[in-house]
């Protein structure tokens, strides 16, 4: 029998060729980059040939790691689907589901009364967290991720679009403000990507210096903060209309300067393959993509509420 390389050298070269980072698919695979690149040097001299070659910032297929990667993808693909035989559904009245701790609280935990009404014979476990959960060596049935629905060895279904919208306190703004006013309102700031980026775009459109405002509040990966900040009155915030559709339409919060944008992520169902073939799942995807055209529909939009149009 011809020898093999180690099962993990396999592993680690193909979610690193799918990332095309070394970083990235240390973080996806819970090790340290260390790891990963001693994994792929240990199966460039088994093979005795190069498959990546290596940037400051990323790393790029060589032909031979560019001839390797869809067998080996293939390999791993057969790998699962055996063991998806072997895998039933133990426990086909229980509906475990992960969510984000802001979509958990301010959507999912106030819309989930009618999923369980419709369906009695369920029982629904919640685990908010902000983390990444994975679905191996635990009980999970499917995760709800706003993110890209790139997630290794899992599928990903579209479920809802979203978008940015800068809001604040009524109490704050009247519908005399004009785009020169906005130093006066103080910053609520969540420190991720996508949300910067929103911010960005905000203060070209209207050429300011987004160093020279004041920051009230800056928190890392806490929009449940950010929210209740801005409720509060306590500044000016750049959230999903997701999560506050409802409050706009309440007169709690409204747009300032009717400001929105459009976000890099989208809303996705995710599980291992063989999961959406399960009832439960099915009927709970369904539910989901209907409740979620409540926040997308021109007719929500038109109702939300606005300070300044342009």
């Amino acid at each position: 029998m011809q020898k093999l390389p180690p099962l993990n050298s396999l592993r680690y070269f193909m979610v690193a060729a799918q990332t095309m980072s070394f970083k990235r698919a240390a973080e996806q695979l819970f090790v340290t980059q260390a790891a990963i690149s001693q994994h792929i040097k240990t199966l460039e001299q088994f093979l005795d040939r190069k498959l990546f070659v290596r940037g400051t910032r990323n790393v790029q297929l060589t032909h031979d790691g560019m001839l390797l990667l869809p067998d080996i993808e293939k390999g791993f693909k057969a790998f699962y689907q055996a063991m998806d035989k072997l895998s039933l559904d133990e426990n086909p009245h229980s509906l475990n589901i992960t969510a984000t701790e802001s979509f958990s609280s301010r959507w999912l935990v106030p819309n989930l009364n009618s999923f369980t009404s419709a369906h009695p014979e369920l029982s629904v476990r919640l685990q908010p967290t902000n983390l990444l959960c994975q679905f191996k060596d635990n009980d999970l049935d499917v995760a709800i991720r706003f993110g890209k629905g790139l997630y290794p060895d899992l599928e990903s279904h579209f479920i809802a679009h979203d978008k940015y919208c800068l809001v604040a306190h009524p109490s704050l703004v009247t519908k005399e403000w004009q785009p020169a006013q906005i130093p006066l309102l103080p910053m609520l700031e969540e420190n991720s990507a996508d949300m910067l980026q929103a911010w960005q775009v905000f203060f070209e459109r209207y050429q300011l210096d987004g160093k020279a405002l004041k920051r009230a509040l800056q928190t890392d990966d806490s929009t449940l903060t950010i929210l209740e900040a801005a409720l509060a009155g306590q500044g000016m915030a750049m959230l999903r209309y997701s999560l506050i559709y409802q409050q706009l339409a309440k007169n709690q919060l409204v747009k300032v300067l009717n400001f929105e944008h459009a976000c890099d992520f989208n809303y996705y169902l995710v599980a291992p393959e063989h999961h959406f073939k399960r009832t439960k799942i099915i009927a709970f995807e369904n539910w989901l993509k209907r409740e979620c055209q409540a926040f997308q529909t021109e007719d929500m939009l038109t109702q939300a509420n606005s300070v300044f149009m342009e």
